[in-house]
């Protein structure tokens, strides 16, 4: 049962608590969004909700006859986000994207003891996959090969097993340590694949800068079939992202990065449009993908504030 309308429409707003043990994230709730910024407020479909703090690692968001439960076990770890919506409807939120709140890590070896080496060099015999957080049920962010080599930025125990936070410069995000070994740098950047590109969809990219005076602008473009289009967005931690396409039939899909390339939002429908607030600053990007097998025209609209 979709809820979206009803809150699109919704005339009252209420006021958010600010909670500084909220962890940042972006989730998605059927076809809504719902996103926690660092002061512990949290939106829906960009509307301000009512926050009702339990605990330190369990909050409930309101609006009308919506409710948001969130819970983790402290800095965004093992974060789990339903919904009980009207007439009874409820389920489990899709998180997109999680800020851990816990300091960075020192690099260290996969069984979790210090002094650990500087790279990893991956062996798997297909490909590995790298996740947003250390776990397999967030979004992958990218695949690497067997043999790239990679930076050790630090492991932990999630899940009953050893992950590692491994960057090739491309890719960066988490992995199973039982699939990386000791391995010597450089690091070879490009080596990753990102998720939903395909090794022979190909990609380009364009910087997104927006006329003077102006927090948005709209392009118009067209996508052949099985290809994607990047549009780069410089933006800062704290600022509202928004993004809205509109397609010239179906088949088109997109999904945001984070400046170290992990998912603020896994890939989407083009008709689900995204406001939310960033956690990073960079570089941000759109990826714009054509699923159908033919050309597609597209308009996309993106507002930084």
């Amino acid at each position: 049962m979709a809820f979206r309308s009803f809150f699109l429409v919704t005339a009252v707003i209420l006021p958010s608590a600010a909670f500084a043990e909220m962890p940042v994230f972006s989730a998605q709730c059927l076809e809504n969004y719902v996103d926690a910024d660092s002061t512990g407020t949290v939106r829906i479909n960009g509307a301000v909700m009512d926050v009702e703090r339990f605990n330190e690692h369990y909050y409930q968001a309101r609006m009308e006859s919506l409710i948001i439960s969130i819970s983790h076990e402290g800095g965004g770890r093992d974060l789990i986000v339903n919904f009980t919506g009207p007439g009874g409807s409820n389920g489990v939120c899709t998180v997109l994207g999680v800020q851990s709140a816990e300091a960075p890590m020192e690099p260290m070896a996969p069984e979790g003891g210090a002094g650990g080496p500087d790279h990893f060099t991956v062996s798997v015999d297909t490909r590995l996959k790298v996740h947003s957080q250390p776990s397999t049920l967030s979004p992958t962010v990218g695949i690497l090969p067997n043999g790239a080599v990679v930076e050790n930025r630090g492991c932990r125990q999630s899940d009953g097993r050893s992950w590692c936070h491994i960057s090739d410069g491309d890719v960066s995000g988490w992995a199973a340590s039982e699939f990386l070994v000791e391995g010597t740098g450089p690091v070879r950047s490009a080596r990753a694949t990102p998720v939903h590109a395909g090794k022979d969809a190909g990609h380009t990219a364009e910087r997104v800068r927006f006329p003077r005076g102006s927090s948005g602008t709209e392009f118009t473009d067209s996508l052949d079939a099985g290809k994607s289009h990047r549009f780069v967005v410089g933006a800062s931690n704290g600022q509202d992202l928004y993004v809205r396409i509109d397609a010239g039939g179906p088949g088109l899909s997109y999904r945001i990065l984070n400046p170290n390339h992990t998912a603020l939002v896994d890939e989407i429908r083009a008709d689900m449009e995204y406001r939310g607030q960033l956690w990073q600053s960079g570089d941000h990007v759109i990826e714009v993908f054509n699923r159908s097998g033919s050309t597609m025209t597209y308009d996309v609209i993106i507002g930084v504030e």
